[in-house]
């Protein structure tokens, strides 16, 4: 149950590598909150080998998260994808010499959520109502101020 996790040290010892490519369920990441869920499954692709003595892994990751619309409310989902992400650790520091690399790729997917999401690809069908809330940028004034513009060198 918990395997696609798992990375043997000792397998990898002699400049072999472990090639990784998992499809999880989004149990493991263990979020219980009310406006985020992860309904469908997590792909985990790449390697993991040993360098001298750090344990270097080696992911691509992604999946589909549930949040609200930020403007209507409506729950829409959003692409968590991690392209390049590597961990490196200590191989003395790895109890059994066996790694989960669970906490590692729980922490780097939940790292790359957005702060909020619209609906309809960034074009929320609400946003005219409430445009009028909005700041407009033509009302805010850009001044910049420099304190030591008057310094001479």
């Amino acid at each position: 149950m918990d395997e696609p996790f798992k990375i043997w040290i000792d397998r990898l010892r002699g400049g072999t590598t472990q090639k990784i490519k998992e499809t999880v369920n989004p149990a493991f990441l263990d979020v219980k909150e009310e406006d985020l869920r992860f309904e469908t499954p997590v792909v985990v692709q790449g390697e993991a080998y040993v360098s001298e003595d750090q344990l270097i892994l080696r992911l691509k990751a992604e999946t589909l998260a549930a949040m609200p619309c930020a403007i209507c409310n409506q729950v829409t989902h959003t692409e968590v994808k991690i392209e390049n992400f590597y961990h490196t650790e200590p191989t003395e520091e790895i109890p059994g010499a066996i790694f989960d690399f669970r906490e590692a790729l729980r922490e780097a997917l939940l790292i790359e959520l957005p702060k909020y999401v619209e609906c309809s690809g960034g074009k929320c069908p609400e946003r005219p109502s409430i445009a009028p809330y909005m700041r407009s940028e033509k009302r805010v004034e850009k001044t910049t101020y420099f304190p030591f513009k008057d310094i001479d060198n």
